[in-house]
């Protein structure tokens, strides 16, 4: 355990706070129970929901695409994923840091219950020995998706590096693909910016780790970091292809073509080796 990593955890509250401007199972719920009993000093803003409704509904359409029946889930947070894929008999394992997997084991007792195919763990990405003990729960004759979001972000290019071989290491085994919002350009961050004043300003703040240096050109640079490492297959989809699915612009009342550059930045890269 890497315990400089946990000043990233208060930005786990930071995206639960907006997905409760969707229709997103549980997320009601999980904020509720998350503002009881979390003392993070965080500002919130529910601006965030269609991007972060944009790439949760894309993440779970490009894995539901592939067919497979185990995950594991890196950086899980608090998000609803690993409840509502566990209970269609999906094998699901999250794994986070320990002050937000404790959390979420709480938060999940009280507000439903964890069934026998979710997995909550204590480990960080960054250490190969947490991310092979996930596969305790594996079945070694059935592929995996790894998902992640919002972990890269905060880390530098040596560590995105570290992780990005933990999960070919890992593919290489199960085969399967790995599916992840984090590879965002720096494009995305300004129009962030431009959407959403003062977000990633608070972020600096909250974990002195978000700076233009640990950012991707553009997807160019994406897709040569990857190969680098060996993945073979790199597919890129866009937010803006989740915009008619997303409700938080009626729940906010927010105009729906007000968010398209933002979402034509944001990114989805489904990875295979």
């Amino acid at each position: 355990m890497i315990d400089s990593y946990e000043s990233i955890s208060p930005t786990a509250i930071l995206t639960a706070y907006p997905r409760m401007f969707t229709d997103i199972p549980y997320e009601k719920e999980i904020y509720k129970w998350l503002s009881k009993n979390c003392n993070e000093n965080v500002k919130l803003n529910k601006l965030l929901a269609p991007e972060i409704e944009a790439r949760y509904k894309l993440t779970n359409k490009l894995f539901e695409d592939t067919g497979i029946e185990q995950v594991l889930e890196l950086a899980a947070g608090y998000c609803s994923r690993g409840l509502i894929y566990s209970k269609k008999g999906i094998r699901y394992v999250e794994m986070d840091l320990e002050s937000v997997s404790n959390n979420k084991i709480n938060l999940l007792n009280d507000i439903d219950s964890i069934n026998s195919n979710l997995n909550i763990i204590t480990g960080n990405a960054l250490n190969f020995d947490d991310v092979i003990k996930c596969e305790d729960f594996f079945d070694i004759n059935k592929e995996i998706a790894v998902i992640n979001e919002g972990l890269f972000r905060y880390l530098t290019f040596d560590e995105k590096k570290k992780i990005a071989i933990n999960i070919y290491n890992l593919l290489k085994k199960y085969n399967g693909v790995w599916i992840t919002c984090d590879v965002t350009p720096k494009k995305f961050l300004q129009k962030q910016d431009n959407s959403n004043k003062g977000l990633n300003e608070n972020i600096n703040v909250i974990t002195s780790r978000n700076t233009l240096n640990d950012r991707f050109e553009d997807i160019n640079h994406i897709k040569s970091f990857f190969r680098d490492i060996g993945f073979k297959s790199i597919e890129i989809h866009k937010f803006i292809e989740m915009k008619e699915e997303l409700k938080s612009f009626d729940i906010l009342n927010i105009d729906r073509n007000s968010f398209d550059e933002l979402l034509e930045n944001g990114i989805v890269a489904v990875m295979k080796i």
